[in-house]
């Protein structure tokens, strides 16, 4: 994970670079911006109430294994967040005296781990790691609430792709449905009437996604490039996010508005070339660049009869959008719209469909259709820049199209009062507006089937299978194949699995 700004490296080899893309409430995603977390709080509750003393303790106890779909090549193994057999375990503690409330949830995950990683015929021990999630306390005097803390936000209506939902940074390196990564900031709601809230959220310095692979390697592994020094945990005032949301709620309509000023998830290049007697023109430093995000979003939310209806958006504007500059990223529109319904005998069958799209006004689709003449990149160093911003810029940003479209699907039948819950969840994507040079790619799909046995209450045994897949046809080839490399989705492909969960949860309250 990268936490600096910037950072600079010195380029002795250039190449063409893709960079693939890769807690726990409520309104998670499935690829892009939301998470789920159980320990979320909803930071547009209606009017608090001040009441007595009450504690409230709770534990959330979770046993994943995951064994590989397939094994390529004998290769396959758990050296991955996605793929560790783990323990994870959520304990937490809830305090309210009157109007001041304390929220205090910690995380202990036991993986297994190597004892001597140089000694194959080592013994296994555990490893465990400890996670803060939400830590916070808060203050509601009348029709107020003041927070400040480790929190987790919970912004937008749709289900598990948020586009309004950019508060929290994300863990993308547990699959497709990021874990929230909890953030440090202070915020602040205003309850005018029982169905007008107003909320501002400020946090001081906000760090970076996490992603399946580092930038920094990435560049190196795949550009040749030798790393100078640079410090991983830096983090500045200047980096800070801010933002407010006005909330409507009522019987028949929910809608909302909101603005971040943020910093993009993703890196900017800045590119500086130096002439080489060997080479040309080619980059003398890269230094890569989070840079301030306007983020202006909103959500509508209502039912007709037994249906649902939700509609989500977010555009984002780029620091110095709308000028020509090849190292600068486009501005992006996000949006969701979504319905769902319960049905059946007692209403216990469930189905959730949306669509969704991300659109890219100006997305530089035709690098590999401009032609660089060789004697350009020697001799011109204004025509090496364009070269290199062009062929860094959008994959940098995990973009690569500038039309993405696509549906989601949730499908639940519960059985003998919640006792057997099977669950069927898919993603389809399919990219419109992209440099079709080199391949033609036919779109992306992810299943997750799932059997939820819950014999006891706050007991589930889940079993089911994450599949990923993209495919792609590159030219000159004869038939189509899967895309590992450049697709959101088609990068999990080789974490494919089938997996066993055991869950327990529990809380004890007491009250005077």
């Amino acid at each position: 994970m990268m936490t600096n700004r910037k950072r600079t490296f010195v380029c002795v080899v250039f190449t063409f670079l893709l960079i693939p893309d890769f807690a726990q409430d409520n309104s998670a995603d499935l690829f892009t911006n939301s998470a789920s977390d159980t320990t979320a709080a909803d930071t547009t509750e209606a009017v608090p109430t001040a009441g007595g003393f009450s504690l409230k303790l709770s534990g959330n106890h979770e046993f994943d294994y995951h064994e590989p779909a397939y094994w390529a090549n004998g290769d396959a193994n758990y050296n991955s967040n996605i793929m560790t057999p783990a323990l994870r375990n959520d304990l937490g503690v809830e305090v309210q005296d009157g109007n001041i409330k304390l929220i205090s949830h910690i995380g202990f995950d036991a993986t297994p781990t190597s004892a001597d990683s140089q000694n194959p015929n080592s013994s296994w021990a555990a490893s465990l790691t400890i996670k803060p999630y939400e830590n916070y306390v808060s203050w509601s005097p009348g029709k107020y609430k003041f927070s400040v803390g480790y929190q987790i936000f919970s912004w937008g209506v749709a289900d598990k792709r948020n586009p309004t939902d950019n508060l929290n940074p994300k863990d993308y390196t547990v699959g497709l449905n990021p874990d929230k990564i909890p953030v440090f900031a202070g915020d602040a709601i205003w309850y005018p009437t029982s169905n007008l809230s107003v909320e501002s959220v400020y946090i001081p310095s906000k760090s970076p996604s996490q992603y399946l692979q580092n930038f920094a390697g990435a560049i190196e592994s795949k550009t040749g490039l030798i790393a100078i020094p640079y410090d991983e945990t830096n983090m500045e005032p200047k980096d800070f996010a801010a933002g407010g949301k006005i909330s409507y709620n009522s019987s028949c309509l929910d809608l909302s508005l909101d603005y971040l000023y943020d910093l993009d998830q993703y890196y900017t290049p800045e590119i500086t070339t130096a002439f080489s007697s060997a080479y040309g023109y080619i980059p003398n430093s890269i230094t890569l660049d989070r840079r301030h995000t306007h983020r202006i979003g909103g959500d509508a939310k209502t039912t007709i009869g037994k249906f649902g209806l939700w509609l989500e958006a977010a555009y984002s504007i780029t620091d110095n959008s709308g000028c020509d500059d090849y190292s600068v990223r486009k501005s992006t529109l996000d949006y969701t719209l979504g319905a769902d319904v319960n049905y059946g005998p007692n209403d216990s069958y469930y189905v959730n469909i949306q669509y969704i799209g991300c659109w890219i006004p100006g997305y530089d689709k035709d690098f590999n259709t401009t032609t660089y003449a060789t004697s350009g990149l020697y001799t011109s160093q204004s025509y090496a820049q364009e070269y290199y911003e062009r062929s860094l810029v959008n994959s940098l940003g995990n973009e690569t199209e500038g039309l993405l479209q696509g549906a989601t699907c949730d499908l639940k039948w519960e059985f003998a009062d919640g006792l057997l819950t099977p669950e069927l969840t898919l993603v389809y994507t399919m990219p419109f507006l992209y440099d079709d040079t080199d391949e033609t790619r036919y779109g992306a799909l992810a299943l997750n089937p799932e059997i939820d046995i819950k014999p006891v209450d706050s007991f589930h045994i889940k079993i089911g299978s994450n599949l990923q897949y993209a495919w792609i046809k590159l030219k000159g080839a004869s038939g189509v194949s899967l895309d590992t490399t450049i697709d959101a989705i088609g990068t999990y492909t080789p974490y494919n699995n089938v997996y066993l969960k055991i869950v327990y949860k529990w809380d004890d309250e007491s009250k005077r």
